[in-house]
């Protein structure tokens, strides 16, 4: 495998810092059901074609001759619409599972083509061929279909779903939570002296969220709420629910979040209504982190929002082009830090692999900063504050480096 100097440091930051924290304590459609294969990381990392169907053979089989490997389970969709985010998020995986670890670590792939249908059957292959632990799926419908499967088998599951009604129990959510980012943009205006919040919203089940999660938060953060309103998400009809925000005045801090034409309308169409640049501190999700050209909107330019570490991710992701030769999406860390987990966990034997050790208090150092699970099974996420600039964005508050300092 290829690496070089920044990679190599930061993987043994992450190393050292899992094994300190262990130490010191879309619905889609449904098709039919895929036939789940196997995997092992191969010594060297290499470009992954899409997993192929090759059953490892029936339950009893596995260990015969093999010792007590500690195997996870990789559940993913490999083929469907979402195939190029699941070998994304496998090819990560590899990388974790060569890096990070220990000899007997097997990693054990399974397609779920994106349904809950095919989650739940790869999830039954998967405990009947001896996996400990699973990583993933997807999608929220799938998550909720093996997690009764994992609880009554005592197996504990990082899933990639944002949706936190399908956390509890065995299941825990390594996604980046529109919970935790809200907590995140809202203490620190708090902290800049803002006392009252206004949000202008669109009308999807995100935007839903985001409100949800802002009149939590702006509660525990002693912020007043003035105005909450939404629009349609295509951006027509802006000016009726921007007017109603104005009209509310009395906010010093502004809540949004979208992103691409929908996020033009409403800057575009909050200054046309009168308000000026500086006039509220304008908040934004990781929404914005990707997105091109924010400074072109002049309400825009000085907003914040939240962000991951980047110290880790910009090295996460010249590896991953390194090895992959393409550039990775931004979720492909989570399949890295997921793998990760369950490579430093399985150092203590297969027995390791437990919903008490996932759940270890101290936290993870991952490629996006460190996190941690709630005994709810959400996520907790140290993350940055960055500020929009008219020629991109810079870092105006750093990630913790844990969770002592974690302030927010």
């Amino acid at each position: 495998m290829t690496r070089n100097r920044g990679w190599r440091s930061v993987r043994m930051a992450i190393i050292a810092a899992l094994g300190l924290g262990l130490a010191a304590c879309a619905a889609n459609r449904e098709p039919a059901p895929p036939s789940p294969s196997s995997y092992e990381p191969p010594p060297m990392a290499q470009p992954s074609p899409p997993v192929q169907s090759a059953p490892m053979g029936g339950p009893g089989l596995l260990d015969q001759g093999r010792g007590q490997a500690a195997r996870v389970a990789f559940l993913a969709p490999l083929t469907g619409q979402a195939a190029q985010t699941g070998q994304a998020l496998l090819n990560a995986a590899q990388i974790a599972a060569i890096e990070v670890g220990p000899q007997d670590f097997v990693l054990q792939p399974y397609d779920t083509a994106g349904s809950a249908g095919g989650a739940a059957q790869a999830a039954r292959t998967a405990l009947s061929q001896g996996a400990g632990m699973i990583i993933g799926p997807l999608f929220a419908d799938s998550v909720r279909a093996i997690g009764p499967l994992a609880q009554q088998a005592g197996v504990p599951v990082v899933a990639f779903s944002t949706d936190q009604t399908v956390a509890g129990g065995s299941v825990h959510l390594i996604g980046f939570l529109v919970e935790e980012q809200v907590r995140r943009v809202l203490r620190h205006a708090r902290g800049q002296g803002r006392t009252t919040l206004a949000a202008l919203l669109p009308a999807t089940p995100l935007g839903q969220a985001t409100a949800e999660a802002a009149r939590r938060v702006a509660a525990e953060a002693g912020l007043r709420v003035a105005a909450i309103e939404y629009y349609d998400p295509t951006g027509k009809g802006v000016a009726q629910p921007a007017g109603r925000v104005l009209a509310a005045g009395g906010f010093d801090t502004l809540l949004l979040s979208d992103k691409g034409l929908g996020l033009q309308a409403v800057a575009a169409q909050l200054a046309y209504s009168g308000l000026n640049p500086g006039q509220a501190m304008v908040l934004g999700t990781m929404l914005w982190n990707d997105e091109p050209g924010l400074g072109r909107e002049p309400l825009l330019v000085g907003a914040r929002f939240a962000a991951p570490d980047e110290s880790g991710a910009a090295a996460f992701k010249a590896q991953y082009q390194a090895t992959y030769g393409a550039v990775p999406p931004s979720i492909a860390g989570l399949g890295y830090d997921a793998t990760a987990l369950a490579a430093v966990l399985a150092r203590g034997g297969a027995g390791a692999l437990t919903v008490d050790g996932v759940r270890n208090p101290n936290g993870f150092a991952g490629v996006d900063g460190i996190f941690r699970f709630r005994p709810d099974g959400t996520v907790e996420r140290g993350l940055a504050i960055r500020e929009v600039t008219r020629d991109g964005t810079v870092q105006v508050e750093p990630a913790p480096t844990n969770f002592a300092t974690v302030g927010y």
